[in-house]
């Protein structure tokens, strides 16, 4: 029980808990979005869980992705996911799963999306992207839950260099069978290549059980191979850092995120591309 309490405790800053609710664990799925303060909306290039489903339709490469993260050092609060993105005709299939938590209180994630790009105009393509997404909630001693959610995505490129997009998550405000609400959240953001080796993303971030976020992060590559990544949040406060190194089409990031009270949640992805 005292694991239970933390686990509401910590996960009350950055997602809901009450009762059956769920946290929002399952939005995370790449370092390099970790490292990047979680400012994914428009990001291009970045396969997971968490990335916006519309920017999806603008992949044309398949991408598989494992993600391990261990929030504020405490092994009770592991999440593990793997992701897989491919085109298909003139779509983008992906699918994907996740499992957070410890013996006493399991979460798992199982979802599917499709996406694609439209061309509008001769020289701009509108990315649309919808998610379908099962929640599972066991607490021994109390039971399971589940429930289906709906996420919905979308990214414009408005110049070449930049890309708006926003990005909601359970849209039909499904709640958990055995009566929990679920986190609803939406997201509106940009992202900019600045140059081949700099990006910039920023996002303005709401749960709905929770004060507006603001999330910014950068990426420099002093080398085509080698990435550098730095970030923040605000509601609540936290700085990330992270790097990144490919060869080929093997990618592999490292990132950590720094809570003033909570401490420190290091986080690595494997990415393979073809």
């Amino acid at each position: 029980m005292a694991l239970l309490l933390l686990l509401w405790l910590i996960t009350s800053g950055i997602g809901s808990l009450p009762a059956w609710g769920q946290s929002t664990f399952d939005l995370y799925g790449s370092a390099r979005a970790s490292g990047l303060a979680d400012a994914t909306t428009g990001l291009h290039g970045d396969a997971g869980v968490q990335a916006n489903p519309g920017l999806r339709g603008f992949s044309p490469s398949r991408t598989l992705v494992f993600y391990a993260r261990e929030t504020y050092g405490l092994s009770e609060l592991r999440y593990g996911a793997v992701h897989l993105g491919m085109p298909v005709r003139t779509a983008h299939l992906s699918v994907g799963a996740g499992t957070f938590g410890f013996e006493d209180y399991r979460e798992v994630h199982l979802n599917g999306g499709l996406a694609a790009a439209v061309p509008v105009g001769t020289t701009r393509r509108l990315g649309l992207g919808v998610n379908a997404r099962y929640h599972h909630l066991r607490i021994p001693g109390y039971g399971r839950a589940g429930a289906l959610t709906l996420n919905i995505g979308i990214a414009a490129q408005v110049l070449p260099a930049l890309t708006l997009g926003s990005h909601a998550t359970n849209v039909l405000a499904a709640r958990l069978s055995g009566g929990g609400d679920l986190p609803q959240t939406l997201a509106v953001g940009l992202g900019y290549a600045a140059a081949e080796s700099i990006v910039v993303v920023v996002d303005a971030f709401k749960d709905i059980d929770f004060p507006l976020a603001l999330r910014g992060g950068i990426e420099l590559r002093p080398v085509r191979a080698f990435a550098i990544r730095a970030g923040a949040t605000s509601e609540p406060v936290r700085f990330t850092v992270g790097s990144g190194i490919s060869v080929g089409p093997v990618a592999a990031d490292l990132a950590a995120e720094q809570h003033a009270d909570l401490g420190w949640s290091p986080s690595a992805a494997l990415t393979v591309s073809w």
